[in-house]
């Protein structure tokens, strides 16, 4: 699995959490990761009771299977990127490119900011 993701990121009810939209069921939900299963899979909580443990996909939203998942991040200039794949401080991008990252403070919205080493921070 790599390195796991610091667990102090996971859940649905205090801050710096990381955001995702996964589906299930044949119905898309916006939620949080509340587990890691592997550096592509992870248990995801809409908040309201709905789980799932989903597959990291490469993939617009609205375009999901179900058993998959999104994580959407945007950098400073507005340019957004998918996640596909998370492993302890790295979090490889669909364009191939690995991102250095830190968590450093939360967005208004109670989602994790990624701070990428000496450039762009990036919401998630």
């Amino acid at each position: 699995m790599g390195r796991p993701i610091n667990k102090r990121y996971f859940g649905s009810g205090s801050g710096d959490q990381i955001k995702t939209r996964f589906k299930t069921g044949g119905t898309e939900f916006d939620g949080f990761i509340v587990k890691q299963k592997s550096a592509t899979r992870f248990l995801c909580d809409d908040g309201a009771g709905t789980t799932a443990v989903c597959k990291l996909a490469d993939k617009a939203q609205g375009a999901l299977a179900d058993g998959e998942m999104t994580i959407t991040i945007k950098d400073d200039a507005g340019n957004v990127k998918q996640v596909t794949k998370i492993s302890g401080h790295r979090v490889t991008v669909d364009t191939g490119e690995a991102i250095r990252w830190d968590f450093s403070a939360s967005t208004t919205d109670g989602a994790g900011e990624i701070e990428e080493e000496g450039t762009d921070d990036f919401e998630i």
